[in-house]
């Protein structure tokens, strides 16, 4: 299953879930707004300095959104 991590009002991790939607894709939600445990995990596992981060099998997919974050 994917992770994908997000925060509040970010209109890039909108079109994300929307696209993953569209895909049918399952997906575990992380908001790093709410979740520090979350923010710390993007930042030193993943070295993501901007959300969305979508993760498959531990392994980054994507960090923003087409470019956009």
């Amino acid at each position: 299953m994917l992770e994908l991590y997000v925060k509040d009002g970010c209109p890039h991790c909108r079109k994300q879930i929307e696209q993953l939607e569209q895909e049918g894709r399952l997906y575990k939600l992380y908001n790093v707004g709410r979740d520090r445990t979350a923010l710390k995990k993007i930042k030193e596992k993943y070295g993501a300095g901007m959300v969305p981060v979508l993760v498959e099998k531990g392994r980054v997919e994507s960090i923003g959104y087409r470019g956009e974050g």
